[in-house]
């Protein structure tokens, strides 16, 4: 079994409450209900492989990551361990167990670099929602956006090439008005990254470098640079 890295408690200071103030679930709240839902709130300083919870526990939070990097693997009746997601500031992730009536974690929750996450307690939450329709209402709003996205995500990883997959994956670092050169460190080792688009370790480094061959990225270590942005982009428009 993995062994737990020691996590510890950090203070719920002000760049921590406006991040907050900012995610797609605390967004709809008044300040009284914001206030509310901060009271029961703790923030936790995860170091690297750190597990903040794991497949089958009960659900006592819902998470917001503030820095760093959380990848979701779930175990696999063969043992293998698959990445469902990468986690990444400013992201949510446990709500939809929450929401959908479960009392367990379906997946296990690691640190792939020190991380900072605020737990904010589900029955609490999910009691504010109870109370008010027009917050039930207003978070539909937000909720059926990232319905969208994880409708496309699956499309990416059914539908197209690994090619594909791992263009796209690059391009989600940048926003999409943005085609001048850019540079990123990768949220995840690679072998993390593979699991997470359903492709091969090699494969995914075969495709690196016939990127970089092509003069379309540039690789220092984790580092990488999108040296044409707008190419990348009609690359992965061929495909759809």
């Amino acid at each position: 079994m993995m062994k737990s890295k020691k996590s510890e408690r950090t203070e719920l200071n002000q760049p921590i409450l406006e991040a907050m103030r900012k995610c797609v679930l605390l967004q709809p709240l008044n300040d009284e209900q914001f206030e509310q839902v901060v009271q029961t709130a703790s923030a936790t300083q995860l170091p690297k492989s750190g597990v903040l919870f794991r497949q089958g526990e009960a659900l006592t939070d819902i998470y917001l990551l503030i820095s760093g990097g959380i990848k979701l693997q779930r175990l696999a009746p063969n043992g293998d361990e698959k990445v469902l997601e990468i986690i990444r500031p400013g992201k949510t992730f446990a709500e939809g167990v929450l929401f959908s009536g479960g009392s367990r974690y379906p997946v296990t929750s690691i640190a792939i670099s020190n991380s900072v996450v605020v737990g904010l307690q589900a029955k609490n939450y999910l009691r504010l929602l109870k109370d008010s329709n027009e917050l039930c209402i207003a978070l539909l709003g937000k909720i059926s956006q990232r319905l969208h996205w994880m409708v496309n995500e699956v499309d990416r990883l059914t539908l197209h090439s690994a090619n594909y997959r791992l263009v796209s994956y690059l391009l989600s670092h940048i926003p999409e008005d943005n085609n001048d050169t850019t540079g990123f460190s990768l949220a995840a080792p690679k072998h993390v990254i593979a699991s997470r688009l359903s492709i091969k370790p090699e494969t995914l480094s075969r495709t690196l470098k016939a990127l970089s061959g092509q003069g379309l990225i540039q690789l220092d270590g984790s580092n990488i640079e999108l040296m044409d942005v707008e190419k990348l982009r009609q690359l992965i428009k061929l495909e759809t």
